[in-house]
């Protein structure tokens, strides 16, 4: 509806200009170049332009908005689509793109699309109908002189063409260019204590100084194409005005034409010149825009997680039996096997702790139970129903996420934990706190739960970050809590607590631990040592140290 109306404007703002072409050839023949000037007629011509001025204006204006506002819409769809399906990406493919590149694609790209749909396309509508509507009129004027100017418009679509072309491989070159500046930005960011702690601030700088000039170079050389294709269509489009001008002379000197005509025809040619030269600019941003578009699409294509089969089941009560059933995995097809016939084990509210050399398929393992990644055969079953059957959004309603890595996010520490569960009271948010042994903390703080973590919880220390993750996981009421060596890089003092806190949590439910710290393998009712994506031993912490095997080793080897 509102892009119907804008069109419409579009034809109002467009033609309006020509109005001024007959008026101007009226006031020659019938005021200037009459013998008896009709002063009449021209106070009425200007009166009419004044009202056609005014309605152009108005439609011009309307025409801008309605296509703006409709271009904009488009695009903040496109925007959400985008986030959306950065989001449901397979972690495994998610994984092979920077950071940088995907917010490349999320801002500078769609900011192509954006200045085109918002800006060039509703001037290249107005501008378009004014040069059809002026061509249309110096045809009707004088045909002969018409096709006089337009036989260079072969040479104007070469011209605009070829000039196109290099702009959009220019275009796409600057964006890969602006992409690796983006990633380069986001990864110093991000690792700003390593570059200090190495002292590598200067050699950043220079890395970050070099990308930008390869971003400055691929600029440049698209604002030259952009620059010497305007200059280029001008001169043949003068060339034509010129060849225009000398015909039409002839024509009135050899009275096959009057000056009210002459008038007219040049005045619709100054109007049809404006928007010709123009469109050599909106050529080239629409190009810019398409390559935006296709970088963006290049991501709205990829795969997401695979969606829930029709007959999929949905999870009622759990009780948290897992079963690896002859499990074969790899991360890429090209890539050896991380897991291959691989079988275990995992009662119902048992303790399981996956030991092991690094690199040995521990958190693969702990990976394949939320579906993060899919199993290339086999399957996994939770109570005996395969995953694969299985509503995602139920299943990972069920299971609980603490990481070596806390991820906190830049809120106040109430939404950080009300992050898993976001139904959550204040009252279930404090007792969470306190399980996780994280209120102790918070309550000295003097916004206590309102309090800001900063960007990745940077205000608060590991052990307060870890415990904000253990009561985010608590407040989920999971049935399978994993811990994927959620205390390993912490001081004794945090680690102690954070043992506490878990002693608290583990009683009901199927835990899955990845960890190193003996102090937290030694709670577990079974230890799985993995070595090459396979079960080696398997027993109790006391059971394996008698057997004085792999484990035993890796026992001794801690102390």
């Amino acid at each position: 509806m509102r892009l119907g109306v804008a069109l419409i404007l579009g034809v109002v703002a467009g033609v309006g200009p020509t109005a001024y072409a007959w008026a101007i050839g009226g006031i020659e023949n019938r005021v200037l170049a009459a013998r008896h000037p009709d002063i009449r007629f021209l106070w009425e011509v200007v009166i009419a332009m004044v009202g056609v001025a005014a309605a152009t204006n108005a439609a011009s204006y309307g025409q801008n908005y309605l296509t703006a506002w409709c271009g904009q819409r488009l695009v903040a769809r496109f925007r959400v689509d985008l986030f959306t399906r950065l989001l449901r990406l397979p972690l495994g493919l998610f994984e092979r793109w920077r950071p940088g590149e995907l917010i490349s694609r999320l801002t500078n790209d769609l900011a192509l699309m954006t200045e085109a749909v918002s800006i060039s396309f509703p001037q290249f509508i107005q501008a378009t109908i004014t040069f059809i509507a002026a061509t249309v009129g110096m045809f009707v004027t004088d045909w002969l002189l018409a096709f006089v100017l337009f036989a260079c418009a072969p040479f104007i679509v070469i011209a605009v063409g070829r000039f196109n072309s290099l702009v959009a491989s220019g275009a796409m070159q600057a964006q890969k260019q602006v992409a690796d500046l983006s990633s380069n930005l986001t990864e110093s960011l991000a690792n700003e204590r390593v570059i200090k702690a190495f002292g590598r601030e200067d050699y950043e700088v220079k890395r970050f100084h070099d990308n930008n000039q390869r971003y400055f170079g691929a600029y440049m050389k698209v604002t030259q194409f952009m620059q010497t294709q305007v200059p280029v269509v001008a001169m043949i489009i003068m060339l034509s005005v010129i060849g225009m001008l000398l015909f039409s002379t002839r024509e009135v000197l050899a009275g096959r034409m009057n000056t009210g005509e002459v008038f007219r025809f040049w005045t619709l040619v100054a109007l049809a010149i404006n928007p010709m030269n123009r469109f050599a600019i909106f050529f080239a941003d629409f190009q810019k825009a398409i390559v935006g578009a296709s970088r963006v699409y290049e991501v709205l294509d990829l795969p997401i997680e695979r969606g829930d089969p029709p007959n999929a089941v949905s999870l009622g009560t759990v009780r948290g039996e897992i079963r690896y059933e002859n499990v074969t995995f790899a991360y890429r097809p090209e890539d050896r096997p991380v897991l291959e016939g691989f079988n275990a084990e995992i009662g119902a509210g048992e303790v399981v702790a996956l030991v092991g050399p690094s690199g040995a398929g521990k958190t693969t393992i702990a990976n394949l139970v939320p579906r993060f990644y899919e199993p290339q055969s086999g399957r996994i079953t939770l109570d005996g129903i395969d995953l694969q059957t299985v509503r995602l959004a139920d299943l990972r309603s069920q299971i609980a996420l603490v990481p070596q890595e806390t991820q906190l996010f830049a809120g106040t520490i109430t939404e950080n934990i009300r992050y898993g569960r976001l139904d959550a009271t204040d009252d279930e948010v404090v007792a969470a706190a306190k399980i996780a042994n994280a209120a102790e903390f918070i309550e000295r703080l003097p916004e206590r739960y309102e309090t800001r973590v900063g960007d990745r919880g940077v205000r608060l220390s590991g052990g307060e970050r870890a415990r904000i993750a253990i009561a985010r996981a608590v407040v989920r009421d999971p049935r399978i809590l994993i811990l994927d060596e959620a205390t390993s890089a912490l001081d004794s003092h945090s680690e102690v607590l954070i043992e506490q806190a878990l002693d608290r949590i583990f009683p009901g439910r199927t835990i899955l631990i990845i960890a190193h710290r003996l102090s937290t393998i030694r709670r577990a009712t079974k230890i799985l040592y993995i070595e090459r994506g396979a079960i080696r031993e398997t027993g109790t912490h006391e059971s394996l140290l008698a057997r004085g095997g792999l484990y035993a080793a890796l026992h001794a080897a801690q102390h």
